[in-house]
């Protein structure tokens, strides 16, 4: 006969699955609210170091490119009419062209001999509270050079005073940066512009100079488009 009165006795086995459960069930809860609060204050604080590590590749490879025997001056030639009016600009593209490839070629191997870098930040640090940023367990930051890379030449005319022109022909650099800590793991597009010729001339560039330029930005002042 069967004692439906009778009471369950809970074993040692079961009160520690409980525990356990009740354990896991915690640290999940736990993780999840970490990762709500602190995942985008990670995330901007590794942007910001994958920016500062790709400029600084792009800034010396840039420096050793001007640095060697480019002239600049030979890379963009004004064009000018018997009353010395400027008509035009003409580009040296196979200049350009090298300069942008030597850029680039530089620029990934300054982000190869860096190789891959690893970072440490107190957990205290992603708070924002000065009193804990040097508080809790260490949170493990590895940034990763991708291999992408683009460079793109463009034309700059800025309006620099009265009658005069600041002309450029600028580096467009885009890279590929990887980030992985326990939060997040992503690329992140790292963008620079760099200048390679930089000079001011009288005039303004005449107006039908840029009709049919594809890619034309034109904003108050200032005109652009890419050299292809």
């Amino acid at each position: 006969m069967i004692n439906w009165q009778g009471k369950v006795k809970l074993t040692w086995r079961t009160y520690a699955g409980l525990i356990l459960f009740v354990l896991v069930l915690f640290a999940v809860v736990a993780l999840m609210i970490v990762e709500v609060r602190l995942a985008p204050v990670l995330h901007t604080w590794a942007h910001t170091k994958a920016v500062g590590l790709a400029t600084t590749a792009i800034n010396l490879a840039v420096e050793e490119v001007m640095a060697g025997t480019l002239d600049s001056t030979a890379l963009a030639k004004l064009i000018r009419d018997g009353d010395g009016s400027l008509k035009g600009v003409q580009y040296d593209m196979g200049a350009v062209n090298r300069v942008s490839s030597q850029a680039s070629q530089l620029i990934l191997k300054n982000l190869e001999d860096m190789g891959q870098q690893a970072f440490a930040i107190p957990l205290g640090q992603l708070t924002g509270l000065r009193f804990l940023a040097a508080w809790g367990p260490d949170i493990p930051v590895r940034m990763v050079p991708v291999g992408a890379l683009t460079a793109t030449p463009m034309a700059s005319f800025q309006s620099a005073g009265l009658n005069q022109t600041w002309h450029r022909v600028l580096l467009d650099i885009e890279v590929m940066m990887r980030v992985v800590v326990p939060l997040l793991a992503e690329e992140i597009a790292v963008s620079a512009r760099v200048p390679i010729v930089e000079e001011i001339f009288i005039g303004d560039v005449p107006s039908w100079y840029f009709a049919g330029q594809e890619n034309l930005t034109i904003q108050e002042g200032l005109l652009e488009f890419p050299l292809n």
